[in-house]
């Protein structure tokens, strides 16, 4: 299990439930250290309760959106199929042991140089035509922006409890600081639903990690 992993999926915006499930307990599994995530698909139907078909078309819809990367593996030696490899949009880089991607959207293979001669710029638009080794398509880049730059993702319970803290201190009620959770108080701040000096008073404040 990855906490990193499981953070970014929940703080994945715009996802219908049943998709986002999936996404989440694809973090479940995903092991922060190889960066090996690679459950069966009949664990993943059976944890998200779901029929392996609705199951793909979930994963399809993860894929399509830039979020995960299915990659198809096989044996060297035996050549059997070995378990799909899902890459997930927060990493980084690249699993070593990828054999063969699901879909081709954006896994284009890198192109080869020719000879070891300087490209030339095309008459044109004084621009090569030769795509430079290691360049990423501009829509993956947003994709990764916006996966990084994602707002915090906070429970309903978490912002109705937040929400009823802040209305019992907006209507000159008093609380018990030790008896709120550390997310709840988060909630409090992202949502803006008291200002820094009400936080403040009531001993509310997050400390800055």
């Amino acid at each position: 299990m990855s906490i990193e992993a499981t953070s970014w999926a929940f703080s994945q915006r715009g996802l219908k439930p049943a998709v986002k499930l999936v996404l989440v307990f694809l973090a479940d599994c995903h092991n922060k250290h190889t960066k090996q995530c690679d459950p069966s698909q009949a664990l993943l139907a059976s944890e998200c309760e779901m029929s392996r078909s609705t199951l793909n078309l979930h994963l399809k819809t993860l894929e399509d959106g830039g979020y995960i990367r299915r990659v198809q593996r096989s044996n060297a030696r035996t050549k059997t199929q070995k378990r799909t490899l899902y890459v997930l949009g927060c990493d980084e880089e690249k699993p070593q042991d990828v054999d063969k991607p699901v879909s081709e959207n954006r896994t284009r293979k890198k192109p080869k140089a020719v000879s070891e001669k300087q490209p030339i710029p095309c008459p044109k638009n004084g621009q090569s035509r030769v795509r430079t080794v290691g360049h990423e398509p501009e829509g993956n880049q947003k994709r990764t922006a916006r996966a990084r730059n994602a707002a915090p993702f906070f429970t309903a319970d978490e912002r109705t409890e937040a929400k009823q803290i802040a209305d019992h201190i907006r209507g000159g009620g008093r609380i018990n600081a030790a008896a709120v959770g550390d997310r709840v108080r988060r909630c409090i701040a992202a949502l803006e639903l008291l200002s820094t000096d009400e936080m403040t008073t009531h001993a509310l404040r997050v400390a800055e990690t």
